[in-house]
């Protein structure tokens, strides 16, 4: 059985991760977090893609 994720789990996900961050990580560090994630999924995006 497969349990169906919709894109508002998601969101609310992403947005507690955010959450996490913003109290403890100094904000001129935190687009260095949001960067590295952003090209981890776009590696992820590419790799499926050539997968398929």
């Amino acid at each position: 059985m497969s349990i169906k994720i919709d894109q508002k789990d998601i969101n609310n996900a992403a947005w507690a991760a955010c959450d996490t961050f913003r109290g403890v990580v100094d904000p001129a560090q935190y687009k260095d977090y949001i960067l590295v994630m952003l090209f981890l999924k776009y590696i992820s995006d590419v790799w499926q893609n050539c997968v398929t």
